[in-house]
């Protein structure tokens, strides 16, 4: 009786344990989901401007990394502290491919899905985050972008967003000019970001200085006039972006101005 009793209540000591087991299942998987980190899959990727080290986590695009201008050692062990890395070209081979699409001349592939967890600060993702609506074709200068962002006076601030840009081509710093219309730095490089801005329609000249047929388009107002207009010149800067030419400014869904009819002196 002894024994039968005995084993009785071990029987059902095992099943409340597998009672409270089976309870606590939901919330260890809820937590061992907290502490699993989420991978990255990691991929040289060739192009016109030499190979670039591409990482994509389930979010989208994390990092693209010249690997001609530095060595990857940091942007990896950035990538490190947030994601468990997994080298695999057959997993990023759509990325790759839309590489090669861009450079062939298909812009679109840009919207690819990026994801800024790597950006330091909030004011950083709220710059490249706003850098993203600038179209192919466009550009936006220093000043603009730091008023599109509500710090009109943090230009430096922006200067140093686009050079620790951690996603460049996809998040299009090479789109962000001086005042003076000149094409300013970039991280990558001077003539990468002629690469990418000719890549892109813009006809930049060895001084540097955008072709005399860029427009200046109003996001607001959907118009874009010669930069002399007059109602150029009174339009909010942060309002403001620099097409190509008349035909991109068409293109992202902008009309001619009636007052300076800049198609007659873009085309």
């Amino acid at each position: 009786m002894k024994m039968n009793s005995r084993a009785q209540r071990l029987e059902s000591e095992n099943s409340t344990i597998e009672a409270m087991v089976r309870r606590a299942h939901p919330a260890l998987r809820r937590a061992m989901k907290l502490i699993r980190r989420p991978e990255a899959r990691v991929a040289v990727a060739p192009s016109p401007i030499g190979k670039l080290l591409v990482a994509e986590g389930p979010r989208g695009l994390v990092t693209v990394h010249f690997l001609a201008v530095r060595d990857p050692e940091r942007t990896l062990e950035m990538l490190r502290q947030r994601f468990d890395l997994v080298e695999n070209q057959p997993s990023t081979a759509e990325l790759r491919r839309c590489i090669e699409r861009y450079f062939a001349g298909d812009l679109r592939v840009l919207s690819h899905p990026v994801d800024l967890s790597l950006v330091a600060s909030d004011f950083q993702r709220r710059a490249l985050t706003r850098l993203r609506a600038v179209p192919a074709g466009a550009v936006i200068t220093y000043h603009a972008l730091a008023a599109a962002v509500g710090e009109p006076d943090a230009q430096r601030a922006i200067g140093n967003t686009m050079a620790s840009n951690p996603i460049p081509i996809f998040v299009p710093c090479h789109r962000v000019i001086k005042s003076d219309g000149t094409i300013g730095n970039y991280g990558g490089g001077v003539d990468r970001k002629i690469v990418l801005l000719r890549n892109e329609g813009f006809v930049v000249k060895r001084d540097l200085k955008l072709p005399e047929r860029s427009v200046l388009g109003h996001s607001k107002t959907r118009i874009f006039c010669r930069p002399e207009c007059f109602a150029a010149k009174r339009a909010a800067q942060f309002n403001q972006l620099i097409f190509a030419d008349a035909a991109h400014a068409r293109r992202a869904g902008l009309r001619p101005c009636k007052l300076c009819r800049p198609e007659a002196e873009s085309v």
